[in-house]
């Protein structure tokens, strides 16, 4: 890492409290410091000695060194995209992966189906906990077991990736849409159903 780059500890700080739901006066009893300061260090105005962000990140329960930690960047190329064939789907549906395959975090495909394309007849769940299905082009269906969900260009459903469901493109013109399951699928290549 440069010398000159500059880290802001801060806005990670911050996160880190925020997505623990704790306040600031919450984090600053549990380090033993000031609220103020606590307040001056999220915003990068204070720079803390290493004794007051070991307390901070003890509060957090926040390992010292991912404050430190450069965040990782995958570029995946159109061109280099994997094709998924074990994905519940008529054989025209082309689904592609746009996340790196390891991700845990996210997975996010990208299919694009010809006029009448489907996920199949049956129903199917994924092992994730929640998929939304955003539309790029055209038309499609969700379908679950007591009810259906039309959704046009631009439109989005989120739900339970574990409920059992399927989809189909109407119209004439095909679709292309974006899933996006959190957690990430664990193997996003190999067979899922």
């Amino acid at each position: 890492m440069a010398a000159s780059k500059h880290i802001r500890i801060g806005a990670r700080l911050r996160h880190a409290r925020e997505q623990s739901r704790l306040s600031l006066g919450e984090v600053a009893e549990r380090a033993g410091v000031t609220k103020s300061f606590l307040s001056r260090v999220e915003r990068d105005i204070t720079s803390p000695s290493i004794a007051s962000l070991e307390a901070l990140c003890g509060a957090l329960g926040l390992p010292l060194a991912d404050l430190f930690r450069e965040p990782e960047t995958t570029l995946v190329r159109r061109s280099d995209r994997p094709r998924l064939a074990e994905l519940p789907k008529d054989a025209d549906v082309v689904d592609t992966l746009i996340t790196p395959a390891d991700e845990r975090h996210v997975t996010v495909l990208e299919s694009v189906v010809p006029a009448g394309g489907s996920g199949g007849s049956e129903l199917y769940a994924l092992p994730s906990e929640c998929e939304v299905c955003f539309v790029l082009r055209g038309e499609v269906e969700v379908s679950f077991a007591e009810e259906s969900f039309t959704l046009g260009t631009g439109d989005a459903l989120t739900f339970g990736a574990s409920v059992p469901h399927t989809w189909r493109a109407r119209g004439d013109e095909g679709a292309r849409i974006l899933w996006i399951l959190a957690p990430g699928l664990p193997d996003p290549q190999g067979a899922i159903r």
